[in-house]
């Protein structure tokens, strides 16, 4: 499908692609604006931002559920550690309820009082969730072992004394700060034409004035120390074995391809686009080659997984029902580094066909990949040529990229 791109006078990007017969539209508004981005006092304020947008805003004569269920439609919103989302999927005949949405939540957001406190008290109970959840809370430990000083060493939900202390004008300056014209992109896919889409945007975000600081960043990591060993007791009744390594992310594009090829021959799959929802783990299938680890008895089950990223970002992979920890994170970098065969390959190859298909589906799914792609690369069909190379590869580039991926690593157990 051919994507079309503009630029208003106010710096949008506008970002588009006509799919005819499409009885939807799909309308994302992405913001280069995450965790990345934030600071000490304020970890965490780029989802809470993110919930309160979904509160009072002036201009919309009613709440956004109101007006997007009332006519059929779906909308969400997510922040990640580099980007901020919102999205609306429309019947054709209404997108341009979901252009008026993005325009007002852009500018005219309130952060009442009331709305603000209780969206802190609910986003801190997402963060007690995870603070009770075993994985959830040695991912924390990982990262936090991985990095010192970088912003990916923090969960996206972010750190409870911030949560509990940032106050309404702080959080109201920082949505002031990242929410304009030229920090933004906007991609609408679906049964608009272009002409239509660039009508709307103009309409709609051309009178808006660009003012507040660009939320790009300059990719950057920190030197690791080799592998960490932790423990952590607990009265669980599954032991678990949590490594944690580093995976390039999109500013990485030789790295990022390899890891594409690494995820399909290890893991099976490697989502690109999640429909409306956020990204889970993945539960490694019996074809893929760390189920081996299941079948030799090492673990009674297997899930890994990682989230798109600007730079390199966690990527995990928890063993469960682990008896021996130091057997099993030894087996596991064996498998790893097993070289794969020309037919392993060739099916990792013939999954990333279809996963790539899977992915440029649907208008929400592309919206979202062009939006990553737009953002993270400054090029929506990034994705879609970045598995396309990666489909290229070899069992050699496999390896080498192992080498490099194992270099580095937190393990925690929890038993």
């Amino acid at each position: 499908m051919a994507v079309f791109e503009l630029r208003l006078n106010n710096g949008l990007r506008v970002v588009g692609s006509h799919i005819g017969g499409s009885g939807v539209e799909a309308i994302y508004m992405f913001y280069n604006v995450g965790a990345k981005n934030e600071r000490d006092g304020i970890y965490g304020g780029s989802h809470l931002v993110e919930h309160i947008l979904f509160r009072s805003i002036k201009g919309l004569e009613k709440s956004i559920d109101e007006i997007v269920e009332g006519v059929g439609g779906y909308f969400n919103g997510f922040t990640g550690f580099d980007t901020t989302a919102y999205v609306e999927v429309l019947p054709v005949d209404k997108a341009e309820l979901g252009f008026m949405i993005e325009a007002n939540r852009m500018v005219n957001a309130l952060f009442l009082d009331n709305e603000f406190n209780l969206e802190r008290s609910i986003v801190l109970s997402e963060f007690d969730m995870n603070e009770n959840d075993e994985e959830a809370r040695m991912s924390l430990i990982a990262a936090r072992k991985l990095w010192d000083t970088h912003p990916y060493r923090h969960m996206v939900i972010g750190v409870r004394r911030d949560l509990e202390g940032v106050t309404r004008d702080e959080l109201y300056r920082y949505y002031r700060q990242y929410y304009h014209p030229s920090n933004a992109v906007l991609v609408a896919v679906g049964g608009l034409s272009e002409h239509e889409v660039e009508k709307l945007a103009k309409s709609y975000f051309g009178g808006l004035s660009d003012e507040g600081l660009s939320g790009a960043i300059e990719p950057w990591d920190e030197e690791g120390a080799g592998v960490i060993r932790m423990s952590i007791k607990g009265s669980t009744s599954v032991p678990r074995l949590l490594t944690m390594f580093k995976a390039p992310g999109l500013s990485n594009g030789q790295g990022f391809r390899a890891q594409l090829l690494t995820d399909f021959i290890l893991i099976g799959d490697r989502p690109l686009a999640y429909g409306l929802t956020a990204a889970e783990p993945i539960s490694v299938p019996r074809f893929a080659r760390l189920y081996r680890l299941v079948e030799e008895g090492y673990a009674t089950s297997v899930s890994a997984g990682h989230d798109l990223t600007l730079m390199n970002g966690p990527y995990e992979v928890v063993l469960r029902g682990v008896k021996d920890p130091d057997k099993a994170f030894n087996r596991l970098i064996e498998v790893m580094l097993d070289k794969p065969t020309d037919d392993e390959v060739e099916k990792a190859r013939l999954r990333m066909r279809a996963r790539l298909g899977s992915s440029t589906d649907s208008p929400s799914k592309l919206g979202q990949i062009y939006g990553m792609g737009s953002v993270l690369a400054n090029d929506p069909e990034y994705l879609i040529h970045a598995v396309e190379d990666a489909i290229k590869l070899g069992p050699g580039d496999y390896v080498r990229h192992v080498e490099e991926l194992i270099r580095y690593a937190v393990v925690v157990y929890y038993g």
